[in-house]
C-alpha cells in the first residue's frame, strides 16, 4: 500500500485513486457502447455514473488543481527546479475545458438524456478526459507527490490541511 508521510498529501493520493477508479469506470462503460447509440436513459447506473463523473470533474478542476498550482507548486519550485511543476500545471490548463465540458454534458444528460450529438460528444470527451487525466495522475503519483512528501518539513501538513479544507468549502 502507497503510503505518504504528509497526511495532505496522503489526502490527495486517495483522491486520485478514486478518480482514476471513476475514470476506469466511465472508460468501460463507454467503451461498451458506440458513439453512435446513445444509452437508453433507465440503463441501470446510468445516473449514478453522471452523476459521479460531473461532482468528480468539478471538484477535480476547482478545489483539487487550485489547491496544487496555489500550494503545492511553489512549494516545490522552492526547493527544486520549477519543470515539474510547470509541466504539471500545462496539463491542468488542457485538461480543465475537457472536464468542465464533460462535466456539463453528465449534468444535462442527468436531467433530461442524450440527444445522438450530446452523446457523441460526451463518448469522445470521456475517452479524451480518461486518457488526459490518467497520465497526469500517473506522473503526480510516481514523482509529483513522492518527491514533495520528501521535500516539506513534517510540520507544514496541518497548514495545507485548513488550506486544502477552505478551497474545498469554497
Amino acid at each position: 500500500m502507497f503510503q505518504l508521510k504528509l497526511p495532505i498529501l496522503q489526502a490527495l493520493h486517495e483522491e486520485h485513486m478514486a478518480v482514476l477508479a471513476l475514470l476506469e469506470r466511465m472508460e468501460n462503460f463507454l467503451t461498451a457502447r458506440s458513439e453512435s447509440a446513445p444509452p437508453e436513459d433507465d440503463e441501470e447506473s446510468l445516473a449514478d455514473l453522471l452523476e459521479a463523473v460531473a461532482s468528480s470533474l468539478e471538484g477535480e478542476i476547482s478545489h483539487h488543481y487550485s489547491f496544487e498550482e496555489q500550494e503545492l507548486f511553489p512549494r516545490f519550485e522552492m526547493y527544486s527546479e520549477p519543470g515539474i511543476p510547470m509541466m504539471l500545471r500545462d496539463e491542468h490548463d488542457m485538461i480543465r475545458p475537457v472536464a468542465k465540458r464533460l462535466a456539463e454534458l453528465a449534468r444535462e444528460a442527468k436531467a433530461g438524456g442524450f440527444t445522438a450529438e450530446t452523446w457523441a460528444e460526451f463518448h469522445r470527451s470521456g475517452l479524451e478526459m480518461v486518457e488526459r487525466e490518467v497520465f497526469h495522475v500517473q506522473k503526480e503519483e510516481m514523482g509529483f507527490l513522492p518527491a514533495l512528501d520528501q521535500m516539506l518539513p513534517a510540520d507544514s501538513s496541518p497548514e495545507l490541511e485548513k488550506i486544502y479544507a477552505d478551497l474545498k468549502a469554497g
